[in-house]
C-alpha cells in the first residue's frame, strides 16, 4: 500500500534522526547535570523539564519506530502450543483486532488529554514550554501505531486468504 510507504519514507527520513538527536541529547543531558552537580556544585535550573520532555517524545517516537517494525513487545505462545499455521494467523488477527481496539480508545484518551492541556494553557515552570507540548507525543504515536496495526491486520488478512487457497483442492 502506498500510504504505508510514504508513512515508512517519513519515519525513516525523519523521525529515527530525531530519535537519535534526542537520545543523544538526554546522554549528554544526565552526564552535564551530574557532573555540574556533584563536582562543580551548579545546579541548571530547567534541566529536568527539557529531560522530561526530551524522554517522552523519545518513548514515544521509539514506540512509532518500533511499530513500524513490529519490533514491539510480543507475548507470541501460540506458534509454540499450536502447529496449525492457519490456526496461528486466526490467533494473530484476533491479537491484531483487540490492539487495534485498544489503541483507538489511547487515541481517543490521548486526544482528550492534549485538547484538555490546550485550554489550560499550562506551562513548564522554569522555561514556560506548554504542557501539550509533551502530551501531543502521545497522540502522534498513539495515531501511527494504529496505522500500523491496521497495515498488519491487512497483511494477516492477505496470509489467512492465501492459506485458505492453497488448502482447498485444485478443480478439475
Amino acid at each position: 500500500m502506498i500510504i504505508f510507504k510514504c508513512i515508512d519514507w517519513l519515519l525513516d527520513r525523519v523521525i529515527t534522526p530525531i530519535v537519535s538527536i534526542i537520545g543523544v541529547f538526554v546522554a549528554l543531558a544526565f552526564v552535564v547535570g551530574i557532573i555540574a552537580r556533584s563536582y562543580l556544585g551548579i545546579a541548571f535550573f530547567g534541566m529536568e523539564e527539557l529531560i522530561l520532555i526530551a524522554v517522552i517524545w523519545f518513548y514515544m517516537l521509539g514506540a512509532m519506530l518500533a511499530s513500524k517494525e513490529g519490533a514491539h513487545l510480543q507475548a507470541d505462545f501460540i506458534p509454540v502450543i499450536v502447529k496449525n499455521e492457519k490456526v496461528v494467523v486466526i490467533f494473530r488477527i484476533a491479537a491484531t483486532v483487540i490492539s487495534i481496539l485498544m489503541a483507538g480508545l489511547f487515541i481517543s484518551w490521548s486526544n482528550e488529554l492534549f485538547q484538555w492541556a490546550l485550554k489550560r494553557n499550562q506551562t513548564t515552570p522554569v522555561f514556560s514550554i506548554p504542557i501539550y507540548v509533551s502530551q501531543a507525543s502521545l497522540l502522534i504515536a498513539a495515531v501511527f501505531m494504529t496505522l500500523y496495526l491496521v497495515r498488519d491486520l491487512v497483511n494477516e488478512i492477505r496470509t489467512l486468504s492465501c492459506h485458505k487457497k492453497s488448502s482447498t483442492p485444485a478443480k478439475r
